[in-house]
């Protein structure tokens, strides 16, 4: 027997290579990729948020640029019609003779019925609001202005609101069901190329929500029974609309002696069109400022509109939230009454561009700047 031949042991335990991990190595692991995927998540929400801010604020200057349009060919920016019924703190009077005024600066050889046009700020032709169920209540709002002003105009230059093609359109012989079904809203010829889809309010079946009542019926001058559906403008994927203020006309009153408060400063929606939070209206305000040569001791009113002689639109942000506590701040008629404060003293209110703007309100998106959110704006 050979005792020099080497005899062959199993290797022994020690030995073995580890193929495998231990339970504290893939936690680890598992921590690690966690941890990247929450900063990949939190990167990719920050930059869909800001593509969706960029892409909302896109078609805001596109609709500034089209009022812009409008208003060279008018000669005035479109006024709002909103209206409250009360005498104040609006002045109806004043708001219909605006409205009366533009359309003949815009129609100079209109022959619309005044009945028909005081019926746009929902008021009867002495200015008195009219009663429930006879007009657009509370008229026509800041989410409604944007689509009217911008949503094109008969080519007769009679009756650019009565005539064919224009915000109009007939109802002879359409029962009552189905004329909100017959309104050419996919075929009219737009000043502004809205996105149809995205126009509302809609009921379940795609059609105008007649529901909300924002709809006024008329006969035109030959007799035609006729509709207008008032439709609001919404950005992609949203349920809030696009809202117009202008700011062309009148200062923001804050006058206390003789209480002019906030004549011409009115709300998005009042209660009386039932379209804001459990129909208690939309309190959303046109911003304010400080005015450049405002003195304590001065006779110049403290408060002025941003974008003063032109108009402003806004969107709540990509939260899909309108602060309106903090909008009523920039509301004089609201400092007085609502909130018990002195109207003329420019500390109650919330001031472009100071603010502070923090919260809901930081991510409003505007026209008048050129930064996206009023939360960075400059004045």
């Amino acid at each position: 027997m050979d005792t020099t031949q080497k005899i062959q042991h199993p290797a022994s335990s020690t030995q073995h290579r580890r193929t495998g991990f231990t339970l504290v190595e893939l936690l680890v692991v598992i921590t690690i990729i966690g941890i990247l995927a929450s900063l990949i998540t939190v990167a990719a929400v920050g930059a869909l948020r800001k593509a969706r801010e960029t892409e909302i604020k896109v078609e805001i200057d596109q609709m500034a640029t089209a009022i812009e349009e409008y208003k060279n060919k008018s000669t005035s920016y479109p006024p709002n019609c909103q209206t409250d019924g009360s005498g104040e703190p609006l002045d109806e009077t004043a708001i219909l003779n605006d409205l009366k005024r533009h359309m003949k600066q815009a129609f100079p050889r209109h022959q619309e019925s005044p009945e028909l046009i005081a019926r746009l700020a929902g008021l009867a032709t002495t200015g008195s609001q009219l009663p429930g169920g006879q007009g657009l209540q509370g008229g026509m709002t800041a989410g409604e202005a944007i689509v009217f002003w911008l949503g094109g105009f008969s080519s007769d230059p009679k009756f650019p609101i009565s005539g064919e093609g224009g915000p109009s359109y007939s109802i002879a012989n359409v029962s009552a069901g189905d004329r909100a079904k017959a309104d050419p809203i996919e075929t009219r010829k737009w000043v502004f190329p809205f996105a149809v889809g995205r126009l509302a309010p809609r009921d379940a079946d795609g059609y105008f929500d007649e529901s909300t009542d924002r709809f006024i019926e008329f006969t035109d001058s030959k007799g035609i029974l006729r509709r207008i559906n008032f439709w609001q403008y919404l950005p992609r994927k949203s349920e809030q609309p696009y809202l117009y203020f202008d700011t062309s006309r009148h200062p923001a009153a804050v006058r206390i002696g003789s209480d002019v408060v906030g004549l011409f400063d009115p709300p998005a929606a009042t209660e009386l069109t039932g379209l804001g939070p459990d129909g208690m209206g939309l309190h959303v305000h046109a911003l304010k400022k400080l005015h450049p040569n405002y003195t304590p001791s001065g006779t110049i009113q403290p408060i002025e509109f941003v974008n003063p002689e032109k108009f402003q639109v806004l969107y709540c942000g990509t939260d899909e939230e309108w602060d309106e506590e903090a909008f009523e701040r920039m509301s004089a008629h609201a400092v007085k009454d609502e909130l018990g404060l002195d109207a003329t003293d420019p500390a109650n209110y919330l001031l472009f561009p100071d603010g502070p703007f923090i919260g809901e309100i930081a991510d409003t998106i505007v026209n008048f700047a050129p930064e996206t959110r009023i939360e960075d704006a400059q004045p």
